[in-house]
């Protein structure tokens, strides 16, 4: 056996290693998962700021004392932050999230 095929297994071996390594760490599945270190919670204000399209991100305020959502918008042009919308929680959990964001799913 010469040099070559002793790195071509060598090599051969490793690409396995490694594909097995992968496959494992995506075991749990190809779902992003939550980043609970990007949030700040002081009291009843919990903070998090989320990328809402591909070129603009938004701060979210949750106020828990009012039962409110806050969202925010950077306005870049202005050099702002300008709130986006207030969503009263109370109404949004008594309603089922009717209204929310998504289609959801049938009862």
């Amino acid at each position: 056996m010469t040099r070559t095929h002793l790195a071509c297994y060598g090599l051969g071996a490793s690409a396995f290693v490694l594909a097995g390594l992968l496959v494992l760490s995506f075991r749990g599945g190809w779902t992003p998962q939550a980043q609970a270190s990007l949030i700040v919670n002081r009291d009843a204000i919990s903070l998090l700021t989320a990328k809402t399209r591909a070129d603009e991100e938004a701060l979210f305020v949750l106020d828990g004392s009012n039962d409110k959502l806050l969202i925010y918008r950077l306005e870049l042009a202005k050099n702002q932050l300008e709130l986006a919308e207030s969503i009263d929680l109370n109404l949004l959990f008594a309603g089922g999230g009717q209204g929310g964001a998504g289609p959801g799913r049938g009862r």
